[in-house]
Parts: structure tokens; sequence; C-alpha cells
């Protein structure tokens, strides 16, 4: 049996351990105003911002924290920005977007990235750079080169500490630390531009720009002693230059932790081989990515990984512990439920001097539409506690159509005290649904209406509907119940064979060539052999044997939720032919939506054909608008 591996889209080009990336979202370029036309002096609703004017003279030091923040409790002191949201924002419009932020405790944010480059050429810069000509890609681009100075003039006025981000470079998802020539040559690049960023800056915001941030993400997989002498090899090329720059400005990373092929104990070993060969100084901040919203571990796991790379940190002296508690959901890329994102600072609390997050800016702030949850965290940030639900139950009317097997419903939800998120449907105790209202901050009531279909179901399916928080707390439930007629038929597809016009992916293949209709289910678990894996679209002709009558209806059981890139389908396409060369449409069918929840799970959904058909050949054309399909079961239902 073939190596199974995760299947996300760059772990499959992972061939080294410490490479890592973007499946976390530190990477991924998550939404903003990139052309951004927010009034220098306006909230997002155009309203009057109530955010201070802040003086223009320096704070002077801000070596501390605000002063109001509390104590006795997890909050946030940092969190990242990614230069391509923000590079048309005025410098008027950064201080409020720091003020808003540091009136909740947050003092430190980080400029993930000031240059890119592709190869050993700049392709981009934010900052007013001057390399050599010969350096710069012929497609450069300089059109947010304002963006650092605009960002440090007004972290100075607000009193925030800037981690600068060095060079970032796409390839490094291929090169990991494989290649040490190019490792040398981002490493002299990236210095380069620290140094040009110093010369123009340092003086002028001598408090605003207070650090490093090493941009090139590791994580924990096992490694080879020539992977982990490579990993300190380039964060000592970073590191022994940047200091001899400035002594006091101190240098932060932010690896992650995945679960897959690790285990804590390994983790600890692996970081402290890399520790072993880097020469950090004091004040050095290794900032461990929690992992959580992009899936990579689960709630229950944090605990004994951060004690195991807390201990790891522990054995390189001066080197300081925070954490970066990841405030998304990366199957969605929405905004992570407050309960949990609380859980988390809570949990790494115990091991970790500081928490920063990925990223406030993007998934909490107002500047994005996310006036509510920035509101749900400052009550947080004041009191240290949730509040319970105060929400209505939603109003909701239904009608049963085609036997109950289309269910068509309307909801209207009471926005109390502005603290309605959204509504989320379950069915049969199973989460169908979540709408999310949070861009549509304040208004009086909210609808939603949704069609479903339930003709894979048991005779009858149970909906509860409720509205939910920016606390993540639920109402009470609107609950009913459709009786619809289950669909029975024999399948005689059992055993048949097939051709794969679209054929799985290699490392999810079907081995035996029977996968999809040997009556085997699979697990959970994208590693069961019982699945066949597709990227976007499967494509499968069945062969009955015979012309065979009466068929009625073709059912998928697929595997989904949203982790690690796997999702229920969005459609089927059915078709039928007596030839196997001309085939007629029969069905086209939208199906039920994957929510994206981080959970696998199995779903069996039925198509039932419009009316009875005669067929030998049955082609079944499966599609997603999210990435892997998987599928381990088809079936062919005839009277």
């Amino acid at each position: 049996m073939k190596k199974r591996i995760i299947p996300l889209f760059l772990c499959l080009l992972m061939p080294f351990s410490l490479l890592l990336g973007s499946c976390t979202g530190e990477k991924q370029s998550v939404s903003g105003n990139e052309n951004n036309s927010l009034a220098e002096s306006k909230n997002e609703s155009g309203a009057e911002s109530s955010i201070p004017e802040i003086s223009t003279e320096s704070s002077g030091d801000t070596s501390d924290s605000p002063s109001t923040r509390p104590e006795g409790y997890p909050t946030l002191c940092g969190g990242f920005m990614q230069p391509n949201a923000f590079k048309n924002y005025t410098e008027t419009q950064l201080v409020s977007h720091l003020q808003t932020m540091y009136e909740v405790g947050i003092d430190t944010v980080i400029l993930q990235w000031s240059f890119t480059t592709e190869g050993g050429s700049v392709k981009d810069a934010y900052f007013e750079s001057s390399f050599d000509k010969s350096l710069y890609s012929p497609s450069f681009d300089k059109s947010g080169e304002r963006l650092v100075e605009n960002l440090l003039s007004a972290a100075e006025k607000v009193g925030v500490k800037v981690f600068i981000g060095l060079n970032d470079n796409a390839q490094w998802w291929q090169k990991s630390v494989s290649d040490k020539a190019w490792l040398t040559q981002q490493a002299e690049l990236g210095v380069n531009g620290a140094a040009q960023i110093y010369a123009n800056y340092k003086q002028k915001y001598p408090n605003a720009l207070h650090g490093w941030y090493f941009v090139f993400e590791f994580y924990n997989m096992p490694a080879t002693k020539s992977d982990t002498d490579n990993a300190a090899y380039l964060l000592n090329s970073f590191r022994e230059p940047l200091y001899k720059l400035d002594k006091n400005m101190p240098m932060m990373l932010s690896p992650f932790i995945s679960s897959a092929g690790a285990s804590p104990e390994m983790t600890e070993s692996l970081w402290k081989a890399v520790f072993a060969g880097t020469d950090f100084k004091n004040g050095d901040i290794f900032c461990c990515q929690d992992s959580v919203g992009a899936g990579h571990i689960t709630m229950s796991q944090l605990e004994p990984y951060y004690a195991a790379i807390k201990n790891a940190v522990d054995s390189e002296k001066g080197l300081l512990f925070w954490a970066n508690n990841e405030d998304f959901t990366q199957s969605t890329w929405s905004t992570a439920p407050l309960d949990r994102f609380i859980e988390q600072l809570k949990i790494t609390d115990k091991y970790v001097s500081a928490h920063i997050t990925f990223a406030y800016s993007h998934y909490q702030h107002p500047d994005m539409g996310k006036t509510g949850h920035h509101l749900a965290y400052a009550e947080y940030y004041k009191t240290g506690r949730l509040p319970e639900c105060t929400l209505p139950a939603p109003e909701v009317e239904y009608k049963a159509e085609n036997d109950g097997g289309r269910v068509s419903i309307s909801i209207v939800g009471k926005n109390k005290d502005k603290l309605l998120l959204g509504f989320r449907i379950y069915k049969n105790g199973e989460l169908l649904h979540f709408t999310d209202f949070s861009s549509q901050y304040g208004q009086a009531e909210y609808r939603y209406t949704r069609n479903d279909a339930n003709v894979d179901a048991k005779g009858s399916a149970k909906y509860k509907i409720v509205s939910v928080d920016y606390y993540n707390n639920e109402s009470e439930p609107f609950e009913f119940t459709v009786e619809y007629k289950a669909v029975n038929g024999k399948n005689i597809a059992a055993s048949k064979k097939y051709q794969s016009v679209t054929p799985p992916e290699a490392n999810y293949s079907d081995e035996s060539g029977t996968s999809l209709t040997d009556g085997k289910n699979g697990s959970p678990d994208y590693f069961d052999p019982a699945w066949n894996g597709y990227l976007g679209k499967a494509e499968i002709i069945i062969d009955l044997g015979e012309s065979s009558e009466n068929l009625f209806a073709v059912s998928l059981n697929t595997l989904g939720g949203g982790s690690a890139d796997v999702y229920h389908p969005s459609s089927v396409a059915i078709y039928a032919s007596n030839d196997g060369t001309n085939f007629e449409q029969i069905k086209l069918q939208p199906l039920e939506a994957d929510l994206g929840i981080d959970t696998l799970n199995t779903k069996k959904q039925t198509a039932v054909f419009d009316e009875k058909i005669t067929a030998r050949y049955i082609k079944i054309i499966v599609s997603t608008n999210k990435s892997w399909i998987f599928i381990d079961e088809i079936e062919i239902l005839s009277e």
C-alpha cells in the first residue's frame, strides 16, 4: 500500500522537515483594504470615530506595556500586520488603527515582511529601498514604499513597538533548508534590507523601531542533523549581522506546530538541536504559533506541545518564550470563536511570558469589518470573563416540499444589544451551516434563507436553529422535524467495473481498481485506503454490464469537514448511456454545503432522478469549489 500523506496543498511539496509554511495562515495573505478608502477620522460605518487625537510628540520609552493592561488572566500584547493589506494606509489611518489595538493592551505589532525576493532579486519593497540596481527585479513594485515609515511614525506617536519582518520568498516552500547557497543568498538580501531600514528610520523613530522578525517559518517534522545544522546556519546568518547593527534590538521567530508525524518529545528534541547551534542573544523571542486555528493540532494537544517546547526554550539561556495564538479558523478564513481563542490563551499562559496573535489587525479589527469581534474582546480584556448569552431565539418559518425531500427555511434574528453574530443550523445533531453577519455589524435585525435537500436521510430530519453572539454563546433554539420518504433500492453498482476519467491523486489512489464499488466505507481519516482523493473534480464511468431498467438514484459517500483542505463536494452531475460513448445528462444537483469546521466527517448524499431510466453506463462528475474530494463508495439504485 502506498504511503499516504497529509493532503495540504503546501505539505504535498515538502521534501524536508523544517521547511514549512503557509498551511497555517501566517504566510497566507488574508483579506484587507489593499485599496483602502477608510476616511481618516471615520469608522467603518461612516460615523465619527471615538478615537481621541494622538499627540504628534514621541511618547518616549515604550518598553512597558500599557498601564491599563489587567492582571490575573491572559491578554494579548501584540499582533501581526501583513503589508499588502496596509500599504495604502495613511499615517493618520495607521495612528487610528494602532490606537484601537493599544486600548485593548496591544502595544506591539509585527510587520510580517518588509520586502519580497524572487530568487536573488528584490520583487517589491514597503520602504524606500536603495539596493544595488542589479538586485531589483524588472517588475519591481515600489507602490507601497511609504508603509514602513508611516507605520513607524504612527507607532512612535501611539507608543507602540514594531518588529520589522525582513525578506519573504515563495521559493522557501520548495527550498526549505536543503540549499545552503540559497539560504546564504536570502540572508544577505535580508540583512541588506535591514541595514537600509535601520539607517532610514532608527534615529527618527527610536522607540517604535524595536526589533526584527525572522520571516522564514520552520516546523516540527522529523529532521536529520543536516536539517538542524542548516536551520541554525540560517538563523545565525541573520542574527549575527543584525546584532552588529544594533545590540539592543531583539529578533523574533514564529515557527508552528503540527501533530502529523510528530510528538511533543520529538518536538522538544528537534528544537534543542537547533538551539544548540544557534547564537541567540538575550531577549530574543521564540514565539510559537499554536496551530489551533490552522487545524494542525487539537486543543487537547496544545498543553503537552507547549510544555515540551518550554523545556527546549529553557535550554537556551536568555531566549524568551511567547505564544502566537491563532485567532482565525483556516478552513473558512474566518475569525475564531472568542471562547475558543480565550481557551488557547489560558492553556498556553502557564508556559509563556507574553501572548501575540495572528492576526488582530485582520480578524478582530474594526478596519476590517470586525467591530463586533473587537468589542467582544474588549469586554473580555476589561473584565476577564465571557458574558452569558442574552439573545432571543431566532424567528423561523419553514416549508417542506417533494415529499419532504426539500426544505425551505427563512430565519429572522433580532439584534439585541448589537451582539448578534449569526445563525447556526443543525440537522440531526450535526452542524449544517453557519452564517456570519459580522461585516454588517449594528443592524437591528438579520435575515437568512436556505434550501436544504434531505433525500439521503433516514426518514426524518430534526433541525435546530440558534442565534450566536460574539462570545460564541447560543440562544434558545427553534426546533422542528421534517418527515419524508427514505430512498430505498437495490445497489446494482456493487462490484461493478468502472473507469476513472480523472484518476485520483497518486497519494490517494485506487490501488485495487475496485474501491468505489466494493461496499467498503472509509473511516473519518484521509489516511484510510478506502478513500480515493481527487483535486477539484472526479469523473467516473460505471459499467453495469448490461442495460438495466428502473434506475432512479445515485448515492455518494464522501469525506469532508475542512480539515487539511478536505471538503464534501458541492455538486454532482449524472449522465446515462447505453453505448458508453453518447451520454445524456440525467441530473445536476447541488449538494449540502460543507461548512468547514476542521473536523473530518463522512456523509452519504443521494441524487434522485426526475424519472426512472434504463441504461448500461452511468457517468458521475463530482465537483467542488474548494480543493480536495474524497470518495469511498458510489451506489446506483434500482427498484
